[in-house]
């Protein structure tokens, strides 16, 4: 099976394995033309609703994130923006399925966002700050994600390496990697501050030298 079968993306828990670098590839580019970075804007926004809490809210569209690509993704079905927006509830509430409450909460927030916006149909577009949109997507790409293992390297943190690595091969229970590393799940958890306090130097920095 392919990672991308007519307009359904099939995500990496129906694979039974993870995407291969050309099937990466195509998912970057399936979902750049979906806009992906207007609507991560928007379910960021709608993270901090639920979290009221800038770093809890970043985390909690990571997870989505990850849902997305582990669930996978119909885009004839549902727009990028809502899909994020769903994930971005269920991992909310711990909740496997969609219910009232969650298209309840989505709709609500959307035309919230409508009426700010002064459209009738709000849009990933309509709502991304072209500021925000373009560190959201320095976060996604490539020299980003190696500035980061760069920084965890000079400062020997093998821990937090272990976690980038663990979260490329789409690994996110801290349980799961103590198990497979041999370590004590305290050491992930402990290491979180760390890796937010330096990721935050490293964007500081960045934004200082543009």
């Amino acid at each position: 099976m392919t990672a991308i079968v007519g307009s359904l993306y099939v995500g990496t828990d129906r694979l039974g394995r993870a995407l291969t670098n050309p099937e990466n590839k195509e998912l970057s580019a399936l979902l750049r033309a979906h806009d992906f970075v207007g609507a991560s804007v928007v379910s960021l926004r709608f993270a901090f609703t639920l979290r009221r809490n800038k770093p809890a809210a970043q985390d909690l569209q990571g997870r989505a994130n990850l849902r997305l690509v582990r669930q996978g993704w119909d885009w004839k079905v549902v727009k990028l923006v809502k899909a994020l927006c769903r994930f971005v509830w269920s991992e909310h509430t711990n909740e496997k399925s969609e219910t009232a409450t969650t298209r309840k909460a989505e709709e609500v927030f959307l035309r919230e966002q409508a009426i700010q916006s002064g459209t009738a149909a709000p849009s990933p577009e309509a709502l991304a700050l072209r500021a925000e949109t373009e560190r959201l997507e320095d976060e996604y790409n490539t020299a980003q994600l190696e500035a980061v293992r760069a920084v965890f390297t000079e400062a020997k943190d093998e821990v937090n390496l272990l976690w980038l690595d663990f979260m490329l091969m789409e690994v996110t229970d801290p349980a799961e990697m103590a198990r497979r590393s041999s370590r004590d799940v305290k050491d992930f958890y402990q290491a979180k501050d760390r890796r937010d306090r330096r990721v935050k130097r490293l964007v500081l920095k960045d934004g200082e030298e543009t």
